[in-house]
């Protein structure tokens, strides 16, 4: 993948999925944690696991860097200890991830749930190209860089060995437009929602790229409408709320605040001429490439 793609994903996924250094079942019963890690091997939704099944989904949480309330690397069977308790509650699953924060005792650090992020983000890119001229990703290196990243979000919402057969036939043709039509998944609502938007976002921009000739490397953002506001103040740090295009009360917060730390009027408008212009000198020196400003 582009370097600018591996940059931008914490901040494009942690909005998405959320930040928990703890394990917890997600809303189908799997053991997670970080930013939307699943570290559970059993095949069946919200069932308890075989043996075998157990066996794998330790092997996989013991590939993370458990730490005691004392700060001490966790042992194999404190680890253990940790995934049982989680696993024993598939009742607490529709409750959300703080539920299960009584049962646990071993905690990650950030730095260790980014390390990890990149870790599955390397493999599913890996299990996502194959092999062989004949893959539909066969070529993705050379992809425009949102191309890269909306297959990468798909991937991680619905793991990398999804099959789209419409998807995979308009990518393997570079039609990036097509690609949009085709990477909806159900259900939309909630965080998928903002995904499939986003997703389809960045295939649309990725069309925009190679039509007009711009740098394929480099991830473009459209500050033309409150949607592509959003995702800019989303990288500069400042906090507009889901990027679900919608001009509500945080956008206006978030847009304000980028307003008075960049010594601009200060009207909360996402299309003030002056802030979208700042706002784009900001996400180009942060190598972005920027549509949308007239």
């Amino acid at each position: 993948m582009h370097q600018s793609v591996r940059d931008y994903w914490i901040t494009f996924t942690d909005p998405l999925e959320g930040r928990v250094n703890f394990m917890y079942l997600d809303q189908k019963g799997w053991v997670s944690t970080g930013i939307g890690n699943k570290i559970d091997a059993t095949v069946n939704a919200n069932t308890a696991p075989t043996s075998d099944e157990r066996s794998k989904s330790l092997a996989m949480a013991r590939e993370l860097q458990w730490l005691t309330k004392t700060g001490d690397v966790a042992t194999a069977d404190q680890v253990a200890a940790d995934w049982d308790a989680v696993k024993a509650h598939l009742e607490l699953a529709p409750q959300g991830h703080l539920a299960f924060k009584p049962f646990t005792s071993l905690h990650l650090d950030d730095s260790e749930i980014d390390r990890h992020v990149f870790v599955v983000l390397d493999r599913m890119e890996t299990t996502r190209i194959g092999t062989g001229a004949s893959s539909p990703f066969a070529d993705f290196e050379n992809w425009p860089a949102n191309a890269q990243l909306a297959t990468l979000s798909m991937c991680w919402a619905l793991g990398a060995a999804f099959k789209f057969p419409k998807f995979e036939g308009h990518v393997k043709e570079r039609n990036w437009t097509g690609a949009a039509d085709e990477c909806h998944f159900t259900p939309d609502v909630g965080t998928i929602k903002i995904r499939n938007n986003l997703d389809r976002s960045h295939f649309l921009l990725a069309a925009a790229v190679e039509d007009a000739s711009l740098p394929f490397e480099k991830i473009a953002m459209d500050l033309s409408d409150v949607f592509g506001v959003q995702g800019a103040l989303l990288y500069l740090g400042f906090r507009p709320g889901p990027q679900d295009g919608v001009d509500g009360p945080l956008t206006q917060r978030a847009v304000t605040a980028f307003q008075a730390a960049n010594g601009l009027d200060i009207n909360g408008r996402y299309d003030d001429p002056d802030t979208v212009s700042a706002l784009g000198d900001a996400l180009t020196g942060g190598g972005f490439t920027v549509l949308g400003i007239s």
